[in-house]
C-alpha cells in the first residue's frame, strides 16, 4: 500500500486477536474510512473492487470517532517514514538557543472587540500592529504595552496587517469588505486605499521586499501591487484570478529566485498554485503524492520557508504539511493533538527565523511550536482564553520575539524562555 505522504510502503497492522469484536462488514467498513482519511484513494478503489461494493460513501470522516473506533478493534495505522534529511538541511541544522515561549506582555486594552491580525513593525520592530473587529489598527509598544495610536481608517473589520520587511516604516493592511491600505507608521498616515483590490473577504497580506506586496481575497484574486517613480508611491499591478468557485484563502513570495513568484492556496482545491510575475505565467502542483484530483483538505494558510526551500501549507483539518518549494514532495506532517472547534476560524503559522521551527495556531486558544525536522511539538504558547486568530514571529536578529491575537480581545507578547527549548 503506497503512503499518500511519500509514496512509501505503509502498511496498515491488525492485531487478529481481536477483529473478531466485529464484524467482518464492520471492520472493513473502518479501513475503507481509514483509507479515505489519509487520501489512499488508489487503494480503496482496488478494495471497493475486490469486495465488489461501496465501501465508504464519501462522506467526511471525523478523526476523533474513526480513531475511537480503530482503538476498539485494536487496529493501527503505521505512518509511512519521514523523508531523509541530511544535518545540513536547514530542517535538521543544529539548533541551540532559546525561543520566543515566555510570555512577556500582555494587551488588552489595544482594541474593544475580537483581535483578528498581528504583526510586529517599526524600523527595529519595537510596535506590534494589530487589527480588529472593531475596524481599528492600534499600534502598540512591545516595551510598555502602551497603545501608542490608533488608525482608523477602515469601514470594516481588519482582516490582516503586513510591514513592510527591512526596518520599512510602511505597513499594509487588508479589511472585510475588500479594500487594501497603505500606512506610514513614521507619519502615521494613509498613504493609499484601494477600494476595488478585492470585491469581499481581503484574508491576507504579504511583503515580497520592500517594493512589493500581494493581497488575496475569498472573491478567488490575488492582486500585487508595486512601488514605482522616484516618488515611491504604490501601484496596483497585478490582477491574478485563480478560481471563480473558491476564494484563495493564503498568498506567499518565493525566496531567494531572482524573478518574483507567487504562491497561493485555493480553498476546496488539491493544488496550489504557483504565478511567475516576470514571464506571467501560472502553473498548479499537486499537493498529492499520488498526483491524483482527490480533495481530503483545505490548505487554509501557507508558510514560505525563511530558506525558500520548503512551503508549509496549514488545513482545516488539524494537520501541517511541510512541501518542498514547488513540488509535491512532501517531506514533513505535523498533526496537532487537540480538537479545533468546527467553527474555528482559519489556521495560522509562522517560522521562527532558524528555519527549524514553526509556530502553529490551528483553532484553539494555544499555539503549537514543532521541531519540524524531528515531527515533534516541543512547546506551546498559553495563556489566551478563547482562540488565537493572528500570530507572527519577530524577525529582528538576535532577539526572538512573537506575538499573538485572540478572540479573547488581547494581544500578547512572547520572548525567550529562559532556558534552551
Amino acid at each position: 500500500m503506497r503512503s499518500a505522504a511519500t509514496g512509501s510502503e505503509a502498511p496498515l497492522t491488525f492485531d487478529s486477536s481481536a477483529i473478531f469484536m466485529a464484524t467482518t462488514r464492520e471492520a472493513v467498513s473502518l479501513v475503507a474510512a481509514l483509507l479515505e482519511e489519509h487520501g489512499l484513494v488508489e487503494t480503496l478503489a482496488a478494495l471497493e473492487k475486490e469486495a465488489g461494493t461501496l465501501l465508504h460513501d464519501g462522506a467526511v470522516v471525523d478523526p476523533a470517532e474513526l480513531e475511537r473506533k480503530l482503538r476498539a478493534l485494536r487496529v493501527a495505522h503505521v505512518p509511512a517514514a519521514s523523508a531523509e534529511l541530511g544535518d545540513e538541511d536547514p530542517l535538521m541544522a543544529p539548533f541551540t538557543g532559546r525561543l520566543a515561549t515566555a510570555l512577556e506582555r500582555t494587551v488588552s486594552g489595544a482594541h474593544a472587540s475580537n483581535v483578528l491580525c498581528a504583526t510586529f513593525c517599526g524600523e527595529s520592530r519595537e510596535l506590534v500592529a494589530s487589527g480588529g473587529a472593531d475596524k481599528l489598527i492600534a499600534l502598540t509598544s512591545t516595551s510598555t504595552g502602551e497603545v501608542m495610536h490608533r488608525l482608523a481608517t477602515h469601514n470594516a473589520p481588519v482582516l490582516a496587517v503586513a510591514a513592510q520587511p527591512d526596518g520599512g516604516s510602511l505597513l499594509a493592511s487588508t479589511a472585510m469588505d475588500g479594500r487594501v491600505q497603505l500606512h506610514d507608521l513614521g507619519t502615521r498616515t494613509l498613504l493609499h486605499e484601494w477600494r476595488d483590490a478585492h470585491r469581499k473577504y481581503a484574508l491576507c497580506a504579504t511583503w515580497r521586499d520592500g517594493e512589493n506586496f500581494a493581497t488575496c481575497s475569498s472573491d478567488g484574486m490575488v492582486a500585487a501591487f508595486r512601488a514605482g517613480g522616484e516618488s515611491g508611491s504604490f501601484d496596483k499591478c497585478l490582477d491574478l484570478p485563480l478560481s471563480h468557485d473558491h476564494g484563495v484563502t493564503s498568498v506567499g513570495w518565493g525566496r531567494g529566485a531572482s524573478a518574483p513568484v507567487l504562491v497561493a492556496s485555493v480553498q476546496d482545491s488539491h493544488v496550489l498554485k504557483y504565478y511567475d510575475c516576470a514571464a506571467q505565467r501560472l502553473w498548479s502542483v499537486s499537493m498529492n503524492e499520488l498526483d491524483d484530483e482527490h480533495v481530503s483538505f483545505s490548505a487554509m494558510h501557507i508558510a514560505v520557508h525563511p530558506s525558500g526551500k520548503y512551503l508549509a501549507v496549514a488545513t482545516d483539518r488539524q494537520r501541517t504539511f511541510v512541501y518542498e518549494w514547488g513540488s509535491r514532495t512532501r517531506v514533513r506532517t505535523l498533526i496537532s493533538d487537540f480538537k479545533a472547534d468546527d467553527f474555528a476560524p482559519a489556521p495560522r503559522q509562522s517560522w521562527d527565523a532558524d528555519g527549524r521551527h514553526l509556530y502553529v495556531a490551528a483553532g484553539e486558544a494555544t499555539v503549537a511550536l514543532w521541531d519540524v525536522g524531528m515531527e515533534r511539538q516541543v512547546s506551546q504558547l498559553v495563556g489566551h482564553s478563547a482562540i488565537v486568530r493572528g500570530l507572527h514571529v519577530c524577525d529582528r536578529p538576535g532577539s526572538r520575539r512573537a506575538v499573538t491575537c485572540s478572540f479573547d480581545k488581547t494581544v500578547r507578547v512572547w520572548g525567550e524562555a529562559t532556558a534552551p527549548a
